[in-house]
């Protein structure tokens, strides 16, 4: 065989031995013990939750920008939180030896991104509202009882301001005004913290329980083997 014939059959070779080492080193995960995958997740669900705050916060700046800031903001954050879902999925799916290129895998991922998208959905309203509180305060002097009634969170943020003051203090408008995109900032970032915080949570969990399930031939339980809890529940504290 010539140089050239040698060169290209490496090159068509190639594939199939990058196929077979990747089949290799999931076997070889799939003979340690589970702890030892656990271990190589240390620390990721924290820098993952800490990924989130940070995205999730510079969306609720984002989100009090005059008219178009809820919309675009949160349009760029399902974005992002999808594909940082997928990412933590995919990496937990590798570090218990499955392959997230797998059909199976991939439907396993997609189930988890879909779980994250339901669960944005409920921070679109208080965003929006505090939102509209922040434009409706900006540039405001005097209170009105109607700018109280029409936006509750200012009316709360007066209260919370005046028991933290010296008593019988009156707070400002414009000192509210100055507190309340720092409530947008926490609202987003606490629920993507919240969101990929449970996103890694589940994932973890599906795979520890069937890696168990695949070492010790045991059937994958009814409930992980069809869909998961419905719930989106975003605990943001």
């Amino acid at each position: 065989m010539s140089e050239e014939g040698e060169e290209l059959a490496v090159i068509r070779a190639a594939p199939c031995r990058q196929a077979a080492l990747r089949t290799d080193l999931l076997r070889l995960v799939n003979a340690v013990d589970r702890k030892v995958c656990d271990r190589l997740l240390t620390r990721n669900t924290l820098k993952w939750r800490a990924t989130g705050a940070v995205e999730g916060g510079a969306m609720g700046v984002l989100a009090m920008v005059p008219v178009a800031g809820v919309p675009v903001a949160m349009t760029a954050d399902i974005l992002v939180v999808q594909v940082l879902s997928t990412s933590i999925a995919v990496r937990i799916a590798y570090s218990y030896g499955y392959d997230a290129k797998d059909p199976k895998e991939q439907d396993f991922i997609q189930r988890l991104v879909q779980r994250s998208f339901m669960a944005q959905a409920a921070k679109a309203k208080p965003l929006r509202e505090t939102a509209r509180a922040a434009n409706a305060v900006k540039g405001r002097i005097n209170w009105s009882q109607k700018l109280r009634q029409d936006h509750r969170l200012l009316a709360s943020l007066e209260k919370l301001m005046k028991q933290l003051g010296p008593a019988g203090s009156r707070v400002p408008v414009k000192n509210v005004a100055k507190v309340v995109p720092i409530v947008g900032v926490l609202i987003g970032a606490g629920m993507n913290s919240a969101i990929l915080g449970r996103v890694a949570a589940d994932a973890q969990r599906y795979c520890q329980t069937r890696f168990l399930c695949d070492k010790y031939g045991l059937p994958l339980p009814a409930a992980l083997a069809t869909d998961w809890d419905d719930d989106p529940q975003t605990d943001a504290t």
